[in-house]
């Protein structure tokens, strides 16, 4: 069982990660550009919507009993909590006010009230770092190096809530540790370069992940993506022989995947708009109109809290970005060279909303 715990826990060990520069994590966040107001719920109301706010994420709801199972089964996260009582209805007001304050876009607050509070209160203020670091991070370094932090900070939360996926009752803590992980290194690792993604190793990071979600949850919604997504962006930067041949990559594989998790949310912004990119990144100049019509569908969805807005904002800027290229009659793997080259180049997180569109003439 020790031996079993031990596997666990490797899960999260990372292979040359990123050395945190302190100067760039400090740097001022940016705003959310909406009205806060008009995602800003109660704890009754995100108590009756949960199950609606995380068809995607399936994180589980922190009631009382939830977290007092789990700080007695994890007694290291207990001893993490600032306040270290037995009020557990207190407890879970605290990781309400955290989730709060993500689903209404203030993600510096989300991120520091976690960290204040400890334990549980952690997993919230980890998804909004993450989030802001995807579509707000105006640099690229600070995107990379806020991503960097959140994976330690992570691979630490999975270091102390040891789960087996043989341990039923604890089946989507499981996942919940696994995605948030797998996520933040896929972000990562999306535009680095192929040496540096085999150096450190983030493609068996991802996939291991993603894996180890659907060995449990065949049907998680975003771990199918997440698993697609990834093997799609293997084959747009090596090609499908290479692919093939050192990391086992297929084009059904980074395609398919989709297909199952729209039929179980059909209504997530960030599913079409990976779904489109993996398309492009696996057929490319072929398959402009069936990406095309993944992206307007995903800027046409509802937005029920502040990630799903950004969800949609970049779907939005993304489709701009599809649109000009297919109209300049330039190969995708030209105009995707060219936006990687751009990024990199200017130092500017072109996944930010707040940035304006990589478009070519």
């Amino acid at each position: 069982m020790d031996q079993a715990h031990e596997r666990a826990r490797a899960t999260f060990a990372q292979k040359a990660p990123l050395e945190l520069d302190a100067q760039v994590l400090d740097t001022p966040w940016v705003p959310a550009p909406f009205e806060a107001s008009s995602y800003t719920y109660t704890y009754d109301d995100i108590r009756q919507s949960w199950p609606d706010f995380m068809r995607g994420l399936r994180i589980p709801f922190p009631s009382p009993d939830y977290l007092e199972a789990r700080y007695q089964r994890f007694p290291s996260l207990y001893r993490d909590l600032h306040y270290q009582d037995e009020n557990w209805e207190q407890h879970s007001r605290n990781v309400l006010e955290v989730w709060q304050a993500f689903f209404r876009g203030d993600f510096r607050h989300a991120r520091e009230l976690g960290k204040r509070y400890g334990g549980y209160a952690r997993v919230p203020g980890l998804v909004a770092q993450i989030i802001y670091a995807t579509y707000l991070a105006p640099s690229h370094t600070q995107k990379q190096q806020l991503l960097q932090e959140a994976i330690n900070e992570m691979a630490w939360f999975g270091e102390q809530v040891s789960i087996l996926p043989s341990e039923k009752g604890l089946t989507a803590d499981y996942c919940m540790l696994r995605l948030g992980f797998g996520y933040a290194v896929a972000r990562l690792a999306e535009d680095e370069s192929v040496p540096a993604t085999l150096q450190r190793n983030y493609a068996a990071m991802v996939i291991n992940a993603a894996t180890e979600i659907l060995a449990v949850e065949p049907e998680h919604p975003l771990a199918l993506s997440l698993s697609a997504a990834f093997e799609a962006n293997v084959l747009r930067r090596v090609g499908k022989a290479a692919g093939r041949l050192t990391l086992a990559a297929d084009s059904e594989d980074a395609t398919q995947p989709f297909e199952a998790s729209l039929v179980a949310v059909p209504d997530l912004a960030i599913v079409r708009y990976e779904y489109a990119n993996s398309l492009l990144y696996t057929h490319q100049d072929a398959s402009a109109d069936q990406a095309l019509a993944q992206l307007q569908a995903a800027a046409d969805m509802p937005a029920r809290f502040a990630m799903e807005w950004l969800d949609r904002a970049y779907a939005r800027k993304r489709l701009q970005e599809v649109q000009a290229w297919r109209d300049s009659g330039m190969s995708f793997k030209r105009f995707d060279r060219k936006r990687r080259k751009f990024m990199r180049k200017e130092n500017i997180n072109l996944y930010a909303v707040t940035r304006p569109p990589f478009l070519v003439d």
